[in-house]
């Protein structure tokens, strides 16, 4: 078995352990993983069937062996993504309380812990699926906005309820929406573990006491 190449290992961890992967050969999430370093590394764009299969010592055709295409692989990879962390959501979600604020926070705390439990693929969806073909794109972008729907209608009924007091016009809750999935999303791309001695939990527990004061949470 050839070593991983440092910058793949990561994901080749990833990919080993993922039950929704597990349909797929051991060589097919070695391609998986090499391809997800060079996306990461190059952009979708830049990088070629060639360049994924010689990163792994094979010939050009032995990816069409496992996927049909590189936008294949670059689907699999966006919606492993995806549903991974809509399950840790939908989790989070049937462990926290039946309140507007404590279901909001522990949708916060499930999200910024699936984009900083592996930070690079992360990035890598987010960035990466607009080079998607336009059906799969388009299916994407629907699963965002539902995601963003979810949670305005979330913020929404803590209004109605007197949970929470918005600010802005009459699509509030939408606009708290997107302002907390963008600055979450966000901290896969500056957080390190090595830098500044805020663990992951913490760093998690902050953007829950941010989200609930930007959607003006009542005190408990």
């Amino acid at each position: 078995m050839t070593e991983p190449q440092p910058d793949s290992a990561e994901f080749e961890w990833i990919f080993a352990d993922a039950q929704d992967l597990q349909h797929l050969t051991y060589a097919a999430r070695r391609l998986l993983a090499k391809a997800a370093t060079l996306f990461d590394r190059n952009g979708v764009g830049q990088t070629s069937v060639r360049d994924i299969t010689r990163a792994c010592g094979l010939s050009p055709g032995a990816l069409y062996n496992h996927f049909g295409s590189k936008d294949d692989v670059l689907h699999v990879l966006v919606c492993h993504g995806h549903d991974n962390l809509d399950r840790r959501l939908q989790q989070a979600a049937a462990a926290a309380g039946s309140t507007c604020r404590a279901q909001l926070a522990a949708f916060v705390e499930a999200y910024v812990l699936a984009h900083l439990e592996h930070p690079r693929l992360a990035q890598l969806v987010r960035r990466e699926y607009t080079y998607l073909s336009d059906d799969r794109r388009e299916e994407v972008i629907r699963k965002r906005r539902q995601l963003r729907q979810r949670l305005a209608r979330m913020i929404a009924d803590g209004e109605r309820d007197g949970e929470f007091t918005l600010i802005g016009g009459t699509d509030r809750a939408t606009r708290s929406a997107v302002m907390i999935l963008d600055m979450c999303s966000r901290t896969s791309e500056w957080y390190h573990p090595d830098r500044g001695g805020t663990t992951v939990g913490q760093l998690a527990d902050r953007y829950v006491q941010a989200s609930l004061r930007l959607v003006g949470a009542r005190s408990d």
